[in-house]
């Protein structure tokens, strides 16, 4: 594994943060509180664990808000429309959450990376 690799961003401490507040901001702005304890080892759950519930309520109530908000995050509409022909119910959420996540998490990397201050 080399340091320009994802996966060894997963547990940097400034990576999992910048994360969280990402996730915090873009569901904000859909009116939607996540809250991150700051505990870098559970990070990822938790924010899993409270994107999900607020994923499927808000596409039960508001499909264009869903729609908006997925546009913000930057989640590619092909893949969501892939994943809902291949789960359904509980593990279309539950996949779409990891999604949501990992995208986050590989925006603020990307801004980390190539940001003109680290350059």
């Amino acid at each position: 594994m080399t340091a320009n690799t994802p996966d060894a961003y997963r547990h940097d401490l400034e990576v999992v943060r910048d994360t969280a507040k990402q996730v915090i901001k873009d569901f904000g702005m859909a009116g939607i509180e996540i809250n991150f304890s700051g505990n870098p080892k559970t990070a990822y759950q938790e924010l899993v664990d409270q994107t999900l519930p607020a994923l499927k309520n808000l596409y039960q109530k508001n499909a264009g808000a869903f729609m908006a908000l997925l546009y913000r995050i930057d989640v590619e509409e092909y893949k969501v429309r892939k994943l809902s022909d291949t789960a359904s119910g509980t593990s279309f959420f539950s996949q779409l959450a990891a999604m949501v996540i990992e995208r986050e998490f590989m925006k603020v990397l990307i801004r980390k990376l190539f940001s003109s201050r680290n350059g």
